[in-house]
């Protein structure tokens, strides 16, 4: 397991810790180039490739769709698809989804990082150790994030892996209150960033399950945010929104849900998407924001982290891939709303919730 590089973030702000966080990692959280000879999901700025996944009511995939099935609509104007691809693990085994799980001992109390690494060593035991899609851990933690390179379906393998680690505890003398919770999540952003643009270099379609509760929200601190704040916060939004499309990232949460806790749905009151910088907020950047709005999923569970594992796992077995020319933005960074329609009765969609458009300059 590797570790990586930190990113270069700037110290926390004397009178207000976030704003010295997000204008520095605003800078960061732009993928790094691939080296040659690795694919780059999108070569051309304005062609935009997303990731759509179809159930019908009752959870269950529906595959064997065509082109013809979809209507993809860009800010509610309907767009003529360039490309389009099915991903499925049974008829196509050759080109399978990567899966990455992180275990989150930033955000996680040392007990219930406990508990969790009982619950992640049931299921990479499941089916005699054999995992149905490659996989591979990540580690966030005070000391850094650690990525295993490459990925397994040998859940065996995985397990040894994560047992060498041993949960980290954190940080004796860290600041609690509010510069505590800053202080996590500027470590949790930074971290982000270096795994997005770790498995950005990566080819194939990939989904990061987070065994995490979130990083704080801060939802206060978007109340009083000046204009600076509010932009650093959207540039953020902005990266973070594009690069993880253009390194075909979806992001799931499995909330390890204790009864007792902050309301753990309170993030959906700050779902609608973000079109400009007045209406940016800190909030805005939850992990569970951006893993619904990536195509993912928020899933509570309570304990059963093991049952989160595997329901997040079978979004891996079918999917559709579908691809369009984007109209370039009339200013920088404006929003464009996605919306995908399925002509079969009672198709559930979970797909992009929408992107932030390049100029005709870029």
């Amino acid at each position: 397991m590797m570790r990586l590089c930190p990113w270069n973030y700037a110290g926390i702000a004397a009178r207000f810790v976030l704003p010295g966080l997000i204008a520095a990692g605003a800078a960061a959280q732009t993928p790094q180039p691939n080296t040659p000879g690795q694919p780059v999901p999108e070569t051309d700025p304005h062609s935009i490739t997303i990731n759509v996944s179809v159930t019908d009511k009752a959870g269950e995939h529906i595959r064997g769709l065509s082109a013809g099935d979809f209507t993809l609509f860009d800010n509610k104007q309907p767009v003529k698809l360039t490309g389009f691809r099915a991903l499925d693990s049974k008829a196509s085994p050759a080109d399978p989804v990567h899966i990455v799980i992180v275990v989150d001992m930033i955000n996680t109390g040392f007990d219930a990082v406990a508990r969790e690494h009982v619950e992640l060593e049931q299921f990479l035991k499941e089916d005699g150790g054999r995992l149905a899609h490659p996989t591979s851990i990540a580690i966030f933690s005070d000391s850094g994030i650690k990525v295993e390179q490459g990925s397994t379906s040998d859940g065996a393998a995985l397990l040894a892996v994560l047992n060498k680690q041993g949960p980290e505890l954190r940080i004796v003398g860290r600041n609690t209150g509010f510069y505590g919770a800053a202080e996590r999540l500027e470590m949790s952003l930074n971290q982000l960033a270096q795994l997005s643009a770790f498995e950005a270099k990566q080819p194939g379609k990939k989904m990061i399950l987070f065994i995490s509760p979130g990083w704080p929200i801060f939802a206060r601190a978007g109340d009083e945010s000046d204009l600076k704040q509010r932009t650093w916060v959207f540039n953020t939004l902005v990266r973070l929104t594009n690069g993880l499309r253009e390194a075909n990232i979806t992001l799931y949460t499995l909330d390890p849900f204790d009864l007792g806790r902050t309301d753990p749905f309170y993030y959906q009151a700050f779902l609608k998407p973000v079109q400009a910088v007045k209406n940016a907020e800190y909030p805005n950047l939850a992990l569970q924001v951006l893993s619904e709005h990536s195509g993912g999923k928020v899933l509570i569970q309570g304990r059963d982290i093991t049952g989160e594992l595997n329901t997040a796992v079978r979004d891996a077995n079918a999917s559709y891939e579908l691809t369009f020319a984007a109209a370039p933005g009339d200013r920088a960074d404006e929003y464009h709303a996605l919306q995908v329609q399925v002509d079969k009765p009672e198709a559930v969609v979970h797909t992009s919730a929408g992107y932030y458009a390049h100029t005709m300059e870029h």
